[in-house]
């Protein structure tokens, strides 16, 4: 297994699209499908269902798209950590994040600070909020941005809050209010739904019960994904309803209509993350308040 292999294993995860995939990890479409057949292969196991010219997730596929994931972030880290404690290399700033935040918030911040501090680095990695902390509490990342958090971790962790992160609802396009411009989360009350797991992040479960008890109703949760891609390919193909960051609506979701809330809107809050008593030094300063400034604008 080769880490190549890996990457584009993700990619095609991620965008359960075999031309987007290969156009993100800058290959042509029948080499990224021949390494991800050739990793099937070496594991005895199919990890892709191809069904019409279209891609989805097997249960075995689901499962270890979160370790790949992890796996090529821990192995830069590696390196990084490394080279810097032996190799003299100047420290690098590890950022971690959710995806729907790259292009807008986390890219421009990061932009930015390179331009005032052209001697630093910043590194970037794509990870669920349960890794990121992980990966904090162990001083492997120097930076988390995730929302929703259990308090033990909150006292765990110094935590900045950058802004209020509206939710929206998630249905199947042949869903009855598809087509609506808004709804009221107890429209869905009836409806089936989809969350994402506790295990990977941290209270959505909770948080999910709690706004619809607010309206009125508990969830009838049938079913729980282990990233925002899984729960919009759920959610496509007729498994449920589901919330999620009305920002995330830039996220690929076939099969899906994304409608916003009517008053009351749902939110929660984007969190800043970084390990306790940690001193920050001039640069990191620089980064926090990038970041800081960028999310009161989103």
């Amino acid at each position: 297994m080769e880490f190549h292999q890996l990457r584009y294993f993700v990619a095609a995860a991620e965008e359960l699209s075999i031309s987007r995939a290969a156009e993100r990890v800058h290959v042509s479409q029948p080499a990224l499908s021949r390494q991800i057949r050739s990793l099937e292969e070496e594991m005895g196991l199919q990890l892709f269902d191809r069904i019409k010219q279209r891609i989805y997730l097997t249960e075995a596929g689901k499962s270890f798209l979160l370790k790949a994931r992890q796996l090529l972030c821990d192995s830069e880290m590696m390196v990084q950590r490394t080279q810097e404690a032996f190799g003299g290399a100047r420290r690098t700033i590890r950022l971690g994040f959710l995806s729907p935040f790259l292009d807008d918030l986390v890219a421009p911040v990061v932009r930015e600070f390179q331009q005032r501090h052209a001697k630093s680095k910043v590194s970037l990695f794509d990870l669920a909020p349960r890794a990121q902390l992980d990966r904090l509490r162990q001083h492997e990342l120097d930076l988390g941005i995730l929302a929703n958090l259990e308090d033990d971790e909150a006292k765990q962790l110094d935590v900045i809050k950058l802004s209020k992160n509206r939710f929206a609802a998630v249905v199947p396009e042949n869903h009855r209010l598809a087509k609506r411009k808004s709804v009221k989360l107890a429209d869905l009350c009836d409806d089936e739904w989809v969350s994402l797991s506790n295990s990977f992040f941290p209270k959505r479960r909770e948080f999910l019960i709690g706004v619809c008890e607010k309206a009125g109703f508990v969830p009838r949760i049938v079913s729980e994904m282990d990233s925002l891609p899984m729960m919009l390919a759920e959610i496509g193909t007729g498994g449920g309803v589901g919330l999620m960051p009305l920002h995330a609506a830039k996220l690929p979701h076939s099969g899906c209509s994304i409608v916003s809330f009517t008053t009351p809107a749902v939110y929660s809050e984007l969190l800043l993350m970084l390990p306790k008593n940690v001193k920050r030094d001039a640069e990191m300063e620089s980064l926090i308040a990038l970041i800081k400034e960028r999310a009161a604008v989103l």
